[in-house]
């Protein structure tokens, strides 16, 4: 393989890599909730939407690892790189959302 083709598995990688902290903050989340902290229904809303980015990352982060094309390489390591800033936008803005939430 040349180094093309490492650095866009690479982003298959680290999208890969986000999606596992994202379902760590989830399950910190339903442990929190099992311990009787009681989070408003909007939090809920809120932590969920990371996801809406992560799973098609996911799947682009998983067929970019199975594709041997150049072509179709090319098209998912862009996707997977975008789907995956933008859920780790989206994570990143909830946390500080929920924290100034839980502050006031």
């Amino acid at each position: 393989m040349n180094s093309t083709t490492e650095m866009q598995r690479l982003v298959g990688k680290f999208a890969l890599l986000f999606a596992f902290v994202y379902v760590l903050v989830l399950l910190g989340g339903v442990i929190a909730l099992v311990r009787g902290s009681s989070l408003p229904l909007i939090s809920w809303a809120l932590i969920l939407l990371p996801a809406a980015a992560f799973v098609p990352s996911v799947v682009d982060a998983v067929r970019l690892h199975q594709t041997t094309d150049p072509d179709r390489m090319k098209q998912l390591w862009r996707r997977c790189a975008l789907y995956s800033l933008i859920g780790i936008v989206l994570l990143a803005t909830t946390a500080i959302i929920l924290e100034r939430m839980n502050a006031s």
